[in-house]
């Protein structure tokens, strides 16, 4: 709530005060109405002014926050007195008109404590928290930089750039599945190339045997010119 919404709050809360007091509380003709006719004529104003003062309450806390304890003593000073007011109203008795001088009693008592509650309003609003003020002088400076910082066009212009606009922002998508499919993509091919890793070469059998046979077929080849030699001396 802006500091204007405050005082038009406060005004609104003073002028249904004075419009209670001056329709209901001070007429002795709705002493003599019974409960529940009492109760639909007051109803409306009674709960617009519970409602009132709950909002009005909240914006007290907001500009004074030191001052919370008190606020929420003089709201539940006034309000307890209207609860009372509607349950006097609703209770079973013997004599109801009784019963509406009762609760006319309680929506009196309502009153003066709703009275404390706009005096402390006002001197909320005369004397708020500075620090309060500052920020919300600041909220108000950055919309309106906000403001200012739009530049005006014709509405063919802004039409196209609100085309281009919405073309941008497909084209983003469109750019990011891309790059979501990529990384799938990568990450498949990483997964294959983990797999590749994994195998390596085996020999076979017959590899195996025909490489363990080479040392012998060397020897055989080394004794073959001592046999040669010794078959020609024999014959000599």
């Amino acid at each position: 709530m802006s500091f204007e919404d405050y005082s038009r709050c406060i005004s609104e809360f003073e002028g249904l005060l004075q419009k209670i007091a001056a329709d209901i509380t001070s007429g002795v003709i709705f002493e003599r109405l019974p409960p529940t006719e009492l109760w639909s004529r007051a109803e409306p104003l009674v709960s617009s002014l519970r409602s009132l003062a709950e909002r009005l309450t909240e914006s007290m806390m907001l500009l004074k926050p030191e001052k919370t304890p008190t606020i929420e003593r003089c709201l539940e000073a006034t309000v307890k007195p209207l609860d009372d007011f509607k349950e006097v109203l609703f209770q079973k008795s013997d004599d109801p008109l009784a019963n509406s001088g009762i609760a006319l009693e309680h929506l009196r008592r309502a009153m003066v404590k709703g009275s404390d509650l706009l005096q402390l309003a006002k001197a909320i609003k005369a004397r708020p928290s500075e620090v309060i003020m500052k920020i919300m002088k600041f909220k108000e400076i950055y919309k309106t930089k906000d403001y200012i910082s739009s530049i005006p066009v014709p509405e063919a212009t802004h039409i196209r750039f609100m085309g281009l606009k919405k073309q941008l922002e497909n084209l983003r998508f469109q750019i990011s599945s891309l790059e979501r499919a990529l990384e799938e993509l990568r990450a498949q091919l990483d997964a294959v190339q983990n797999e590749i890793a994994r195998f390596r070469p085996t020999f076979t059998e017959a590899t195996s045997e025909g490489e363990s046979q080479k040392p012998g077929e060397e020897s055989s080849r080394g004794t073959s010119p001592s046999i040669a030699k010794q078959s020609s001396l024999s014959e000599f």
